[in-house]
Parts: structure tokens; sequence; C-alpha cells
């Protein structure tokens, strides 16, 4: 069963991608492996510095990733051009992760799944939300934004109303981890019993 995790910003992907992973379930990271076409040596790397030019580059030779996140958050079209780059190669990788793990429960951190088209794609999506208040309290006690910064990014993201009706499974995460917790394990019993039941018809 191919899993896709998204859902609102702030609003707790990570944590539940390490309460999933600590139970044994394996989980792709689409950002991490995003991260990585920035590296000198990866595929995407003259693609991204051709296309966005020198100016993003730090004076060893490598991109510069805040640089780059400036140029494409305050830019709609300058963020297509990079997501047009990046996201076949993530996709490929995720692809390629699935295929590994097809005989199990497996899940893929996907922060952009819905603007991306990629629903289809998975037997399930998972979104896991949060208020406006807690997503925003929680950027700028853990990533050190103001509170324009904060809004600003919440209001980037397709509504939350948006991603909980095309959600399979919703997890509402304004409470504390062990909650979260309490609840991803009501939900992986759910997935294995409908599995289990599923083989047995």
């Amino acid at each position: 069963m191919k899993i896709g995790i998204t859902g609102t910003i702030a609003s707790g992907k990570t944590s539940l991608s390490i309460i999933l992973k600590r139970r044994g379930y394996s989980v792709f990271n689409c950002d991490q492996y995003a991260r990585s076409a920035t590296n000198r040596g990866n595929i995407c790397f003259d693609s991204i510095v051709h296309t966005f030019g020198e100016g993003i580059l730090c004076d060893n030779g490598d991109i510069d990733r805040k640089k780059l996140a400036d140029i494409v958050f305050k830019d709609e079209e300058e963020r297509k051009k990079l997501n047009a780059i990046v996201h076949p190669y993530v996709i490929a990788g995720m692809k390629r992760f699935f295929a590994n793990h097809e005989n199990e429960i497996a899940f893929a951190e996907v922060p952009l799944l819905f603007e991306a088209g990629l629903e289809d794609y998975f037997d399930e999506v998972c979104v896991i939300t949060c208020s406006k208040e807690t997503a925003v309290r929680r950027m700028m006690e853990d990533r050190d934004y103001t509170e324009a910064e904060a809004l600003a990014r919440y209001e980037s993201q397709i509504p939350p109303e948006e991603q909980i009706a095309k959600a399979d499974k919703v997890l509402y995460n304004d409470g504390t981890l062990r909650e979260l917790n309490t609840e991803v394990n009501l939900w992986v019993r759910h997935l294995r019993e409908r599995i289990r039941n599923g083989s047995e018809g």
C-alpha cells in the first residue's frame, strides 16, 4: 500500500514521519530528496544555476539555498521554474522507493502533493493539519519567523479545508506529541486490519 502524507505548514508532517519510522515503517521524505537536487554533481544542479543565474552560488560554487528560496518564495513564476526542474527528479526517486517496498505499507511525506497533482498515484492520502493559530505559533517558535513571515507562508499554501476535502484520512494535530502518537497508532492499526481483511477476502 502506497500512502502519501501531506498537510498544512507546521502541522507536524515530520513528526508524523518520525513516529512511523519508529514503528518500523519506511518513509520517503520528498523535501530531503529535493534538497539533494541543489548539490553539485546532481543532474538538476546545472539546470538550476542556468535558470536562476550564478548569483545564487556561494563563494565555493555551491548553491546558496537561502538565496534560491528568497527568489522562488517571492515570485510564483520563479517557483514554477524551480518546481519544473526538481519535481520530476523527486517523483522518479519516490517511485523507485515504492518499487523497492511494494510488498509492505510504505509512506511518502509530500508537502506539495496536491499542488503536484499526485493524489491519484497513492492508494491513500493522509492530511495532517492544525489551526492557523497553532501553525503560526509553531513557525515563530521553531523556525524563528516573524509573525508576518509565518502568516505569509501560511497563506501561500492550498487552503486547509481544500486539503481536508481531498484526504482519505485526516489527523488533527493541535495537541501534544503524545496525543498525535495515539492517533497514529489507531490509524496504522486500522490500515493493517484493512489489508488483512482484504487479503482474506
